[in-house]
């Protein structure tokens, strides 16, 4: 145990504090001011930290989707792809007689995410058609294999992933001259001649009379990014495949008394039919695979993952020792967790992690710390997660939650460290298994060496009668 003197001020604040307050839940025990105070430091209580597998995460309703294939050097092999439906967007679409394509391209519109090697990695992205169309009222989870045909419809190399570049586009204009505009940053791939002239210009005029029509005519597209080869890396960009902005389109001509060419558009619109994702890992070979086969077993370091990956189980096996102290006010608890050396080479580290606790039924929930509905709730920032690139930690403000477990206004079961994003506007979600990143992190665990050891710092007072 470390104890540290803190100088007057703070012992005066504390005793002001302690004796204006008459709820020993917000503060841990009731204090008679007369009574002396020693303040410490104990930095010795067990961490036990254990990896584990992540659950499963439903994929209908991503804000942004993952599709790419990445080979981290501690993790193994990720792969993601997505299933989406194109929907026709007004009835009775008509091609006209005569009509002959010009050219079709899946956009796919980048968003704002990506994990891996966006500089020496060549990512071939290729496109099958769904062997059958997806149920809206279905609940697609990443482990649930989407299935596609045998012959690729479409393909693009692409050598390097560009998030922030807009790319000049030929805009067509019916009746106009084509104009060049720029368009968001996007992957554009060319979709076969073939599968467009039968499914779409050439086929029976009924399939494109009403939208429900359509999607049991064509079932929708299937895209991921084939295996990454050169001994690269790879990567997961993300797309968005929400708002519309992802998009077949399709460039035609009608040759009759004069030649113009039309431009037709089918939008990937999840409020408007349905996308689904598939996330798998490959831990074959790595430290992980050992952990996962022994899940008892303490390791010197830990690993959490995104994308339905891994997450790390902590425990404080002896947090009951606290109480042998005698009556002891919490000042402040914090779990301190070090990027184990070396593994924030070269990928970082995931820029946010959250930490949550769970229930008797094993069910997610806030630790009081930052629970809004929680009246020791101390804000998003004062519970922390951020990741310190100079000191390579996480830390999260644990105080309420500690004090709990010491008056025995609850029980522990289990914290739970996984990867998040960054923005944490959402707290209900946020605890949930997140799809917004790809990213991981290599963790000391509580038997690990002293500069990547996990820690619960207590900072009390203690309280002589």
């Amino acid at each position: 145990m470390k104890v540290y003197k803190l100088d007057l001020l703070t012992l005066l604040i504390g005793l002001f504090s302690l004796g204006a307050c008459n709820n020993p839940d917000q503060i841990g025990l009731d204090v008679d001011p007369n009574n002396g105070i020693n303040t410490a430091i104990d930095d010795n209580t067990t961490v036990l930290a254990l990896t584990v597998p992540e659950e499963k995460i439903f994929t209908n309703n991503l804000a942004k989707y993952p599709i790419g294939y990445f080979i981290d050097p501690d993790l193994g092999i990720t792969e993601t792809a997505a299933g989406a439906s194109i929907n026709l967007l007004s009835d009775s679409l008509k091609f006209g007689t005569n009509a002959v394509l010009d050219s079709a391209v899946l956009v796919l519109k980048y968003a704002n995410e990506f994990y891996g090697d966006s500089l020496t990695s060549t990512y071939r992205f290729s496109v099958h058609q769904l062997n059958a169309k997806l149920n809206p009222l279905t609940s697609y989870y990443n482990d649930m294999p989407l299935a596609y045909g045998n012959t690729e419809i479409g393909f693009k190399v692409i050598n390097k992933i560009k998030l922030k570049d807009s790319i000049a586009i030929n805009q067509i204009r019916v009746g106009k001259l084509d104009t060049i505009t720029k368009q968001a940053p996007q992957v554009r791939i060319p979709i076969d001649a073939s599968f467009i002239n039968s499914q779409f210009i050439n086929a029976a005029a009924a399939n494109f009379f009403k939208p429900a029509a359509f999607l049991t005519h064509i079932k929708g597209l299937h895209i991921k990014v084939d295996p990454i080869g050169g001994g690269k890396a790879g990567g997961i960009p993300f797309f968005d495949l929400t708002s519309g902005a992802s998009k077949l389109e399709l460039y035609y001509r009608n040759v009759n008394a004069k030649i113009d060419t039309n431009y037709v558009t089918f939008s990937i619109n999840n409020s408007m039919s349905t996308v689904a994702a598939t996330f798998s890992h490959d831990y074959t070979g790595t430290e992980v695979a050992t952990q996962l086969a022994n899940p008892a077993v303490e390791y010197n370091k830990v690993f959490t993952q995104a994308l339905g990956g891994l997450r790390t189980k902590v425990t404080f096996p002896n947090i009951n020792q606290l109480k042998q102290l005698g009556a002891i006010y919490i000042n402040k608890a914090e779990l301190i967790v070090s990027v184990e050396g070396g593994s924030d080479v070269p990928f970082a580290p995931a820029p946010r992690m959250i930490l949550y606790q769970t229930d008797i039924a094993s069910q997610r929930k806030l630790v009081p710390d930052l629970d809004p509905y929680d009246s020791r709730f101390i804000s998003v920032g004062g519970f922390g997660g951020l990741y310190t690139s100079t000191a390579k930690t996480y830390t999260f403000n644990l105080t309420a939650y500690i004090q709990d477990l010491l008056i025995g206004k609850s029980k522990q079961y289990a914290l739970y460290l996984a990867p998040t994003e960054t923005e944490m506007s959402n707290l209900a979600n946020i605890i949930k298994p997140s799809a917004g990143v790809a990213s991981k992190v290599v963790l000391g665990s509580g038997k690990s060496s002293a500069n990547f050891k996990m820690k619960l710092r207590v900072k009390y007072s203690l309280l002589n009668n």
